[in-house]
């Protein structure tokens, strides 16, 4: 029986009740007096069944299985088939499974004959069988996969019904039991308040115990026969905690549950918990399809082609914008997968998948996977000429993964792989790692719009950021939005020429695609890349750093810790339905990142054009100026390359002479201590092994010399040198130049590369989730990494004043305080003096900084004008399909008209959020958009008539509805070289009315 908070009462029927002890020692005192004639009589309360009823129970039920038809028989023989697996040791049968099969074996009344023929003797055989079936062992061949398949096909074929009940369960609440129904039974469940035995009254016309379940509020652990269920609002809970924190598992709901009941651990509990989850998101999936077709968006792609109100919503007549579609794409290697081969246990194979549109499927992405070997151009034989001499040997990149590249694709990227990926490569430790065989897939490669919102995932099978992923990815954009999109991506400086030498070269170009180096990113890359693919110089894009996928990364690793060891197909749901509330948590906030982008241009445009200004008139320069500047320094880092062949040879000559002089010295001291060998003897005392020490150095320095003198004599020969170098004469005091510049480059990119590893292990010490053993590896690391700098700062110095001219000494505060490493490059070309171009000059490297700051914060508000038309557009519409849709259904299907009014509310709450963030933003001095709904390109207009305005029209914009008709001529001038012939611009008018009723509204 069942108790409050689910305590169950477990018989044990070895226990005998004793007589209490009370009662027997009373009776035994000497002169003690009994009972009194009105007390009451000892209860005693028999608690286990004596071997007679046993015996007699069981012949009962043989008897009543013997009487069992044949179908009746096959009926109880699957009965338990498609039950929650309970665990061993849990349930207790009267009747063991040889018994069952004994009973099964016997014909049923009137089918005696069913083993005769005419031949006979089958009697006999019969009786052999039924005999042997005690003394056999029955084997279970089902496998964990076939029970997995049959009870998801079960739910499968069941779904239609359930998804009905389930939205009459949200439309008319629970069902009440009926307690004299004869269809009444009572089942285990689990919800809030406890566990209890609870009543269900079964309906003749439901068709099955599960949707039953639903109409009472309850979802079972198994389609068929569950012996235990969850209630949906237990479920709908647990679905929102994994919300706000995913990393909260089954096994910890689970536990929670059972300490708020105060029930002992179970660990099958979690199972359960997780196979009721499934079926519930399977009901809640079908219910946004069945409803996505009542709103008019029935095809699957129409979530992602409007995932982003802002970004994809066109209107009609909106302003041109140079790029439409602003986007970031990036690898993440947290959300692992566990190669089942190494887990413990037998692998529970499940075959299902998902269908979510935003996946894109490995074989999708093996479609690019040999892009760059089917490169027309044949591979380099050699690395890419560099801002600098230094370059990597190509053994190196033969032999190690950089970040975010496949080792097999680096000789065709060769001469685009310059410094940029050389400090990734530098700076990332952990992406040149290979890919441990552990996991089946290594991480998640994405692609976020500008706003955060979800827009096409991949998985990575078994390797890094091969560059098949953002090919794959880019195809995908392709597909769903079409031309002028500019895409950020953290090495697009080398993958884009990789796009344009793929298959989708000729599409992307035909497309207008655009890419960009991500802000943060962009530090660590050269000075000559920033200034083609840094945003701060790319016209069109704003003020977006273009790194939403860091952002994005942020929440999506909590899923790390319970998807690693999942199914496949687990952890695709896990990962959908994160990002499903994460894209509804970034439309509930498009509003605020209106208004903070909104306000940062603004306060851009106010602070710096007044020092702009007053520098401008300083310097006497104009906006020109900057952009000349620019286009001058762009050709002078192109120009850049590495030093000329007669240089490099020159110096390599000059290091053979130095490591020769050398060992020329080495030699002469040993041979002088060779000399004076009685001498050391006699007067210092030198033991023989001394001695024998003088005597091997004596041979081995000499024999190193003529080894070394052999080098410098194969090296006259082949580059024709007749007389070698001295001291004294001219080539080697000029080649003393050259040397000396090689040494500066060198302690340059010494420098260089030390503050860029310092840059990002500071940002890892910051980040959330950092372990404390990784934390406390990265603080003696920064420990280890400023005595290195200082080394480095040090050698730099030294190396620069021995220039002639000598160059400015760099400070510990200057390398400390470096976020921009870029402007290291600026200082490593020594055969020309950099400082005496314009554009290197601070003050007007400051100038172009703000010069192009402020263009980009204008262009951002033109983008955030026709952003916030978009988003209102959307929010307008979205009601009219929402009111039609429940206008349509209120009397057809109310249950489902029901849900689509509970879901509308609470996106009508959520649009009154966004819509007074955007009255903030219209109230920003300096805002110069409109707060008027457009209309959206290829939407029928006439499904607004008949439908009211939503609530934030009419209170929060007070905008009353103004219909203004007009006729277009037939024919229409267009004068091509703008100068029109007196026609009235009906746009402007119909604006301008807008904006009056507004102001009229406002000042109401």
């Amino acid at each position: 029986m069942g108790l409050s908070r689910g305590i169950k009462v477990h018989v044990d029927r070895s226990f005998t009740p004793q007589r209490p002890l009370a009662a027997s020692t009373s009776s035994s005192k000497p002169g003690g007096s009994s009972k009194s004639r009105g007390s009451p009589k000892p209860l005693r309360m028999k608690l286990n069944k004596s071997r007679r009823e046993l015996a007699i129970e069981k012949k009962k039920q043989k008897e009543q299985v013997a009487m069992l038809s044949f179908e009746e028989r096959q009926d109880l023989y699957e009965s338990t088939e498609n039950d929650v697996d309970m665990g061993a040791g849990d349930w207790v049968d009267d009747m063991d499974a040889d018994e069952h099969d004994v009973l099964l074996a016997v014909p049923p009344p009137g089918e005696e004959a069913f083993f005769l023929s005419h031949a006979g003797g089958e009697s006999k055989l019969q009786q052999i069988f039924t005999e042997s079936l005690g003394k056999r062992k029955r084997h279970d061949f089902r496998t964990r996969q076939d029970r997995v398949e049959r009870v998801m096909q079960q739910w499968q074929t069941q779904l239609p019904d359930l998804v009905d009940a389930y939205l009459a369960y949200q439309a008319d609440g629970p069902t009440k039991s009926q307690p004299n129904s004869s269809q009444q039974w009572h089942l285990q469940v689990i919800n809030f308040l406890g566990r209890e035995l609870h009543p269900f009254t079964h309906a003749p016309s439901t068709p099955y115990a599960s949707v039953t379940l639903i109409l009472h509020g309850y979802i079972g652990a198994s389609p068929d026969q569950p012996h235990l269920a969850f209630s949906i609002e237990l479920l709908a809970f647990y679905r929102q905690l994994r919300r706000v924190h995913p990393r909260f598992s089954f096994d910890a709901f689970a536990k929670c549950l059972n300490h708020f009941h105060l029930v002992a651990h179970t660990p099958y509990l979690a199972d359960q918990l997780s196979n009721t989850y499934d079926c519930y998101l399977a009901i809640i999936r079908e219910t946004e399809r069945r409803i996505a077709i009542e709103l008019g968006r029935e095809d699957r792609k129409w979530a992602l082609k409007n995932v982003c109100a802002p970004c994809l919503y066109k209107t009609e007549n909106e302003p041109k914008l140079k790029y439409e579609f602003l986007a970031a794409m990036d690898g993440n290697n947290s959300l692992k997968l566990v190669d089942s081969t190494y887990r413990a246990g037998q692998v529970r194979t499940d075959t299902r998948i998902t269908d979510s549109p935003r996946w894109i499927h490995p074989e999708e992405v093996d479609v690019f996977k040999d892009e760059v070997a089917k490169s027309n151009q044949p591979p380099s034989t050699r690395q890419a000429p560099t801002s600098h001499e230094e370059t990597a040997p190509e053994d190196d990149l033969a032999t190690e993964e950089v970040a975010w590249l496949n080792v097999t694709e680096h000789d065709d990227l060769a001469k685009c792989l310059d410094t940029c990926v050389d400090r990734w490569r530098n700076a990332g430790p952990e992406a040149r790692k290979k890919m441990f065989a552990l996991f089946a897939i290594a991480g998640i490669f994405l692609a976020v719009c500008r706003h955060g919102h979800v827009l096409a995932i991949c998985d990575m099978i078994r390797s890094g950021e091969l560059m098949k992923y953002p090919l794959a990815i880019v195809n995908r954009l392709f597909e769903l939005y079409g031309s002028d999109l500019c895409i950020g991506y953290d090495i697009m400086c080398a993958f884009f020429k990789t796009l344009s030498k793929s298959s989708l070269g000729a599409e992307s170009a035909r497309l207008r695609f655009r890419g960009v180096v991500p802000a943060f990113h962009g530090h660590a890359h050269n000075r000559g890349c920033q200034v083609h693919w840094h945003p701060l110089y790319v016209e069109g894009v704003g003020i977006d750093d273009f790194e939403e996928c860091e952002r994005t990364f942020f929440r999506s690793n909590e899923l790390a810790s319970i998807t690693r060891l999942a199914t496949p197909y687990h952890r695709h749901q896990h990962v959908d339905e994160h990002f499903n509330f994460h894209d509804i948590d970034k439309h509930a906030s498009s509003g605020n990142f209106i208004y903070q982008n909104y306000r940062q241009a603004l306060e851009r445009i106010q602070i710096d054009t007044a020092r702009l200004a007053a520098l401008s008139t300083k310097l006497g320069i104009g906006s020109e100026d900057y952009e000349r500047y620019l286009e001058s320094e762009r050709a002078y880092l192109a120009g850049l390359r590495s030093e000329p062949q007669e240089v490099k040879e020159t110096a390599d000559y000059m290091e053979l002479l130095f490591d020769l002089d050398d060992l020329k010295r080495k030699s002469d001291n040993a041979a002088e201590q060779y000399r004076q060998r009685d001498f050391l003897m006699t007067n210092r005392g030198y033991t023989g092994k001394q001695i024998t020490r003088i005597t091997t150095q004596y041979r081995t320095t000499w024999e190193r010399w003529k080894t070394k003198n052999e080098e410098v004599l194969m090296y006259e020969e082949q580059h024709d040198i007749t007389i070698r170098w001295t001291p004294t004469s001219q080539e080697y005091s000029n080649a003393l130049t050259v040397v000396r510049e090689r040494k500066y480059r060198r302690a340059i990119d010494e420098l260089e590369r030390l503050v860029v590893q310092r840059l990002f292990e500071m940002t890892k010490l910051g980040q959330s989730g950092v372990g404390y053993k990784l934390r406390e590896k990265i603080s003696k690391s920064l420990k280890a990494r400023v005595d290195a700098i200082q080394s480095a700062l040090k050698r730099y110095n030294e190396a620069a004043t021995q220039l002639n001219p000598p160059r400015t000494a760099l400070t510990w505060e200057a390398v400390m305080n470096a976020v921009n490493v870029a402007d290291f490059d600026l200082l490593r070309d020594t055969r020309q003096d950099v400082r005496l171009q314009d554009w290197a000059q601070v003050a007007n490297r400051e100038g172009m900084v703000m010069y192009f700051g402020i263009k980009r914060a204008k262009e951002e508000i033109c983008r955030l004008n026709v952003e916030i038309r978009r988003l209102l557009t959307f929010l307008y519409d979205d009601y009219v399909d929402h009111y039609r849709a429940v206008s349509t259904h209120i009397i057809r299907n109310p249950h489902l008209a029901s849900e689509i009014s509970a879901r509308w509310s609470y996106r009508e709450r959520l649009h009154e959020g966004i819509v007074k963030r955007l009255i903030q933003t219209s109230k920003l001095p300096g805002f110069s958009g409109s707060l008027f709904h457009g209309e959206r390109i290829g939407r029928d207009p006439m499904l607004n008539d008949g439908v009211p305005p939503p609530s934030w029209v009419t209170q929060l914009l007070g905008i009353t509805q103004i219909e203004v008709e007009y006729e277009e001529q037939a024919t229409t001038h267009v004068d091509v070289d703008g100068h029109g012939d007196g026609e009235v611009d009906t746009d402007i008018f119909v604006e301008l009315l807008e904006n009056l009723a507004l102001n009229q509204s406002r000042s109401a």
